[in-house]
């Protein structure tokens, strides 16, 4: 990789096919490609036998009248300015946005409007749900659309395409993904007496650097070296630690729920003994961040925490502090015994088609402009514009830096690689490069999640803080969990027939 340039063919790389992504969630033991487990072997764990493809129903005519399209997605100045340029070419539609609302731990109002009739005509959907739902013919089958059009599947990212389809048929179409990225302290490791340029790879590592890089005044932390529960707004934590510890969250059918396995409970203890070896125990940690509470800078970014396991997305956030010395990894770290595999999982947003709309033409047509280029430009415009304005009030130094996610789509991705990526300093291009890579062995959260996807991600976060807070030793955490998501998972499939 150039120092200077991210390598196009690296940069579309992560489109042509991801081994990792499509491999089933009993083959997703922490594993660099050359070493994985024979994924051949092995059932789709999310997934019954290939069906024939469903047909939707034919789409009606555009209108020649002026419609009102009902779009849920998020409300923000980026939002509204890209849609504002598409309704301009295309005059006769007019974007009536809605919020999307929780859209993670369960999509209650999308849900329960669909199942009303009364669904937006588009919506925006986490990928992790969308096995569970579109098995329950909550989304419009877009095949027909697809051929229509000749758009072709193998211009998008391989484990996005794979996590909408259920049962041979293709659902929505991804709009963007994101991997968790490993970060770390440059400035803080050089004070250490560390090697700034490499972070720890396994958890052995952590656990020797985490101490030297601690802080202290007494018993008061000024600096936290590690906390295994930062940032506290990602209360999915446990399942990238899982992972790494060689942890599936099903069998590999995707009917039995496995987080009580000794992956899982290994992975729980350990982060639970991080925090009382090396951050003065839970109280303490949750203390330190709740002070952080309603803040828009971080403690990573204001150099209170050292090390961080977060998401790709933050190296555009982090990149607008320049006296913030850091790097980073796409390979999380992992046990010793699994010393140079790579690990990560994969997830991210999708635009659906409401199966009761009467506007399928006109969702299409917005559908397909924000997957495109266009998009990438006028969110871009957007973007960059709303960024140097902050650059430009905060006073800080250089030109503004903008390091969108990407996209998913080939055509989009290229025009964001040649008029945003090939713009950025250094640092954020050999990012960026990076957390490309990481999509190529990340496991797909729509294999993770199966049919019982918004009660897997709920226990996750009830585990997670039942183990922290000692409510539950992290065994009897996983126990409790893993009772209401098999619950969930039985009735799904039995629903499913």
């Amino acid at each position: 990789m150039s120092a200077t340039n991210i390598n196009r063919r690296q940069f579309l790389k992560a489109m042509a096919g991801s081994a990792g992504l499509a491999l089933a969630i009993g083959a997703c033991a922490p594993a660099a490609p050359p070493a994985a487990p024979q994924p051949a072997a092995k059932a789709e764990p999310t997934q019954p036998p290939k069906a024939a493809p469903t047909e939707a129903p034919k789409a009606q005519p555009a209108s020649k009248e002026p419609v009102d399209l009902q779009v849920w997605w998020r409300i923000n100045p980026t939002v509204e300015g890209a849609l504002s340029v598409f309704q301009k070419e295309n005059p006769n539609i007019k974007i009536a946005l809605g919020d999307l609302g929780e859209a993670v731990y369960g999509t209650p109002k999308y849900v329960t409007a669909v199942a009303a009739g009364k669904g937006p005509d588009v919506a925006y959907q986490n990928r992790h749900t969308f096995g569970q739902f579109a098995s329950r013919k909550l989304y419009r089958p877009i095949e027909d659309l697809m051929k229509r059009d000749n758009i072709k599947k193998e211009d998008f990212m391989a484990g996005p395409i794979q996590d909408l389809t259920w049962q041979g048929t293709l659902y929505g179409l991804p709009h963007t993904a994101g991997t968790r990225f490993w970060f770390w302290n440059r400035k803080h490791f050089q004070e250490a007496g560390l090697d700034p340029d490499k972070g720890p790879t396994t958890w052995e590592e952590i656990e020797e650097v985490a101490p030297k890089l601690n802080k202290k005044t007494g018993d008061k932390f000024n600096r936290y070296g590690f906390l295994p529960n930062f940032p506290p707004g990602l209360s999915d934590q446990l399942l990238i630690w899982a992972m790494e510890n060689g942890g599936s969250s099903m069998d590999p059918e995707g009917r039995t729920v496995t987080i009580d396995s000794d992956p899982w409970v290994e992975a729980l203890t350990w982060c639970v003994n991080c925090i009382d070896k090396y951050a003065g125990g839970y109280s303490s940690a949750a203390s330190f961040m709740e002070g952080f509470s309603g803040q828009p800078v971080d403690p990573f970014a204001q150099g209170l925490v050292s090390m961080c396991s977060y998401g790709n997305w933050m190296i555009d956030q982090y990149s607008r502090f320049p006296d913030l010395d850091y790097f980073g990894a796409g390979a999380m770290p992992v046990p010793a015994k699994f010393k140079d595999k790579k690990v990560n999982w994969s997830c991210g947003w999708t635009f659906v088609i409401d199966p009761n709309t009467k506007l399928v033409e006109e969702g299409w047509k917005l559908i397909k402009w924000l997957e495109g280029p266009e998009y990438v430009r006028a969110a871009g415009t957007v973007g960059l514009d709303l960024t140097t304005k902050d650059w430009e009030r905060q006073k800080l130094p250089g030109k503004p830096i903008f390091a969108p996610t990407p996209p998913v789509y080939k055509p989009a991705m290229e025009v964001m690689e040649k008029e945003y990526y090939s713009k950025l300093p250094d640092r954020e291009k050999k990012l960026m490069a990076l957390y490309l890579e990481s999509e190529n062995y990340a496991v797909g959260c729509g294999k993770i999640a199966g049919l019982a996807a918004a009660e897997l991600w709920t226990g996750f976060k009830n585990a997670w803080e039942a183990a922290l807070t000692k409510k539950n030793t992290p065994k009897e955490a996983l126990v409790n969990a893993k009772k209401d998501v098999q619950t969930a998972l039985d009735t799904a499939w039995k629903e499913r027939g």
